[in-house]
């Protein structure tokens, strides 16, 4: 599996809402942690950075995936960033792709996403330092 349909898969479980591109980071990190023996070599590869774990190619996988129409970027209102949502004909492709996961995967991705939906930026980003303190290295967070 291509390491851009883990983002895929991952803003499909977040339908029909958005996630930021902090949260998105995240969740790919945290399944880069978790499911190591899924994920393949060719996955993301994070350093910390400003807002802990960072992998810039991301953002490239995601404007490959909008230009491919699988995912639509959007504006939040009182908000500086976009984040981005799954189109419907990326929701069929990550349906399909999807099958490839094992069950583990496949439930690991519905927790954590529902998980980061759930707690603020301020507890996203302490729950990661405490677990990975190492990623918090270069961070501007004081939280």
């Amino acid at each position: 599996m291509e390491r851009k349909h883990w983002t895929l898969i991952v803003l499909d479980e977040a339908r029909p809402g958005s996630l930021s591109p902090l949260q998105l980071q995240k969740i790919l990190f945290l399944i880069s942690k978790r499911l190591p023996d899924e994920i393949g070599e060719n996955f993301y590869h994070f350093v910390p950075y400003n807002y802990g774990p960072f992998d810039s190619d991301i953002y490239s996988d995601l404007r490959i995936l909008a230009n491919e129409g699988l995912v639509a970027k959007v504006q939040i209102i009182g908000r500086s960033w976009m984040s981005y949502e799954i189109t419907p004909e990326g929701h069929d492709a990550a349906t399909n792709i999807r099958q490839e996961l094992s069950e583990h995967a496949s439930q690991y991705i519905t927790k954590i996403v529902r998980w980061v939906e759930s707690v603020t930026f301020t507890q996203l980003l302490s729950a990661i330092y405490r677990a990975y303190p190492e990623y918090k290295a270069k961070s501007v967070f004081v939280g």
